[in-house]
């Protein structure tokens, strides 16, 4: 334990790779009506906020915390805090559903559904705060008749996730094909912009996979920017999720493809931004250990004492690879700054829920509400959490 004087970054919602020459964003303007339309102001619980000084648990384990049961029958959980209750969203076979924990996350109860398009497969949950509005992003999908169609949905709530309404569409694609799409929606304030970040894969729009955002100007989603070009890194960069720094900045950090040639199908690379407009290019924070395995789906968060955590599921460890093996893992970094962080950077990764071979504990994520850690994954019990108190007054 060590006394430090913190800025707690309270984001609403983390769920789930940095280099030295930033590279200037490619903007594309849909329209000069789109780039003059005004900004939507609101109060975000991913501000900063002051506080005294507090004890932060340097080595950070999930060893000893009770795995507990969200909803048995679902997948790929994502948690939040927001308005004095932590929130659950879950995949199901009638879509998105959110939970509710009065209790830290021991009981959870009143389902409802977030998701409003039945005959579409909804998926890819996730959670952000503003002010009195909750929001949860998710992707809907279909293939038929040899055609794809991809998009991306907001949905919101003004009672604390108790009931849910359409907000908006980021965007939607059809590929008569059947190839590519968009994916893995990500909400964050940049520039105090509502945005919304996710991975595109079309083939109208490039040949690898980008990570793209868009921005809420009060009415629609615009400016289609790209932050990390795929066909730059000869990767599918993919599964972005973002925080900020306390200086203000952006840390993304993806899946990528990039050292598949090497072995690794797909590893975790970060990248940052000191304005949210100009990112650096991706670097490798982690590789698996064993050749043909990968290192997929992140989360991340920054911690009060500038340490970077993040999570993963990974086959590393597998007799058999693929998904259906593959589990959760965590590492935190010993606090070297973002611009100069490796692979050396952060502590051997931790299994999570001690998953033993041949099982699974997989499309993970995590969140801080500025004392825990919240570890979320889908397992063959169904949905499941465990959570770390990192900080505790003395």
């Amino acid at each position: 334990m060590k006394k430090i004087s913190a800025i707690l970054l309270l984001s609403a919602a983390v769920l789930t790779s940095c280099g030295t020459q930033p590279t200037v964003t490619e903007t594309q303007t849909e329209t000069a009506a789109e780039t003059s339309a005004a900004t939507a102001e609101a109060t975000t619980t991913d501000t900063e906020s002051a506080v005294g000084e507090v004890s932060f648990t340097e080595n950070i384990t999930f060893k000893k915390s009770k795995e507990i049961l969200i909803k048995s029958g679902t997948w790929a959980p994502r948690v939040c805090a927001f308005g004095g209750s932590l929130l659950a969203g879950v995949e199901s076979p009638s879509g998105i559903i959110v939970l509710k924990s009065e209790d830290g996350g021991v009981t959870w109860r009143d389902p409802v559904t977030a998701s409003f398009y039945p005959g579409l497969n909804c998926a890819n949950v996730n959670f952000y705060g503003d002010g009195d509005t909750l929001y949860l992003a998710y992707r809907a999908t279909s293939d038929k008749d040899g055609a794809r169609y991809t998009s991306l949905r907001v949905s919101e709530s003004k009672d604390g996730g108790r009931t849910w309404s359409e907000h908006s569409t980021v965007c939607e694609y059809t590929d008569k094909a059947g190839r590519g799409g968009v994916w893995e929606p990500y909400l964050i304030r940049i520039n105090g912009e509502l945005t919304c970040v996710y991975a595109n894969d079309l083939p109208s729009a490039t040949s690898r996979q980008n990570i793209e955002y868009r921005i809420w100007n009060g009415e629609k989603w615009i400016k289609r920017t790209i932050i990390s070009r795929g066909e730059d890194h000869d990767s599918r960069d993919g599964m972005p999720v973002l925080c900020r720094t306390p200086d203000g900045g952006y840390v993304c950090v993806i899946e990528s493809t990039a050292e598949r040639n090497k072995g690794y199908p797909f590893v975790l690379k970060a990248f940052y931004s000191d304005d949210g407009v100009s990112w650096s290019e991706p670097v490798t924070i982690y590789t698996p250990k064993t050749a043909g395995s990968k290192a997929a789906a992140p989360g991340v968060v920054y911690l009060p004492d500038g340490r970077l955590a993040v999570s993963f599921q990974t086959d590393e460890d597998a007799t058999v690879k693929g998904d259906g093996t593959s589990v959760m893992k965590f590492m935190v970094s010993d606090g070297t700054d973002i611009r100069d962080i490796t692979e050396k950077s952060f502590t051997a990764p931790e299994n999570i829920f001690n998953t033993r071979d041949g099982d699974s504990s997989i499309w993970t994520g995590i969140f801080f509400d500025g004392e825990n850690i919240y570890a979320a994954a889908g397992t063959k019990r169904g949905s499941v959490m465990k959570k770390v108190c990192v900080i505790n007054a003395d």
